[in-house]
């Protein structure tokens, strides 16, 4: 049998330096190859949920195509991450310098990635500019911590239940300690009637108490409409709930710049670890860089 094509692919674990933690991703390298009604066929085959076909740009370094079990979303932090890391694996880019800059064109329009070298382990740290915050609605605590099988006492008071985007809106639920992210047990029918009027594609519940000693915040992350009850490691939201942190003074502003450590996935068995800095304070927030590494998991040639 005679194929049309062969194309490169690549399971990539994203935000972790060890195989089978953090977020997979499914990468398909050469993507213009492709016939375009071939690309939801090969969603439906691939072994993780969430794939990238990765495009040659006329505007930028590359074009990535996002796919979620849902369909297509205008940006994934850790897909680009995948992506990233495939392309520096096959040699598409070369990591040669201590900070290589390029250009991403994605629907959310044009993104400036930098992938930071790490001789000493391999992993190069890929580091994505999100878009400046928007602090966008508030919404009742009472309600979102009954979709979530919470109580009002477990919301952190006072900051407020609010969507913020950095480029994804995503709505930010501050817990007040570990043991209420343990009780997190949504209603899901709930969950979505409560998304359709809202402008929040997804929920970031968090809670400042940690697992581990370097890291500053813990998160669970929830998506029903887009087809993921619970994400396991969550670029997108990262960047948002930095910028939530420093403005709500929930975390001590450093200058030039405020490093957070994200610790996530591990009530799903696949823990992971994001890097958030923020540029600015409380008044006005001028900057966020989300990072993270990745491990490549799977590699073959798809026969289509």
């Amino acid at each position: 049998m005679r194929y049309r094509q062969e194309i490169t692919v690549l399971q990539v674990d994203a935000y972790t330096d060890r195989p089978f933690g953090g977020n997979p991703g499914f990468v398909v390298l050469g993507a213009e190859r492709l016939r375009s009604s071939a690309i939801e066929k090969i969603v439906q085959e691939t072994p993780a949920e969430e794939c990238v076909f990765v495009y040659n740009s006329e505007i930028a370094d590359y074009m990535f195509r996002f796919m979620a079990p849902s369909g297509e979303v205008p940006f994934s932090g850790h897909l680009t991450v995948a992506g990233f890391t495939a392309l520096a694996h096959e040699g598409f880019i070369e990591v040669v310098r201590d900070v290589n800059l390029y250009t991403l064109e994605t629907l959310a329009g044009v993104l400036e990635v930098e992938v930071i070298k790490n001789e000493t382990s391999g992993l190069h740290e890929v580091q994505v500019t999100h878009e400046s915050p928007k602090f966008l609605r508030t919404y009742d605590p009472k309600d979102v911590a009954e979709s979530l099988g919470l109580t009002l006492a477990d919301i952190m008071s006072p900051y407020p239940v609010q969507t913020v985007s950095t480029g994804t809106p995503q709505l930010m639920v501050p817990v007040s300690t570990m043991k209420a992210l343990e009780r997190v047990r949504p209603d899901w029918p709930r969950l979505v009637e409560l998304q359709k009027d809202a402008d929040w594609v997804s929920v970031q519940v968090f809670t400042r108490e940690t697992l581990e000693p370097t890291s500053d915040v813990h998160v669970r992350h929830f998506a029903p409409t887009l087809g993921i009850n619970e994400d396991p490691v969550t670029g997108s939201a990262a960047g948002s709930m930095g910028a939530y942190l420093i403005k709500y003074g929930l975390f001590d502003v450093t200058i030039p710049v405020t490093s957070i450590v994200v610790e996530q996935g591990h009530f799903v068995q696949r823990p992971g670890k994001i890097y958030v800095e923020v540029q600015g304070d409380s008044s006005e927030i001028k900057q966020v860089k989300v990072s993270g590494t990745g491990v490549v998991m799977l590699r073959g040639t798809l026969y289509v």
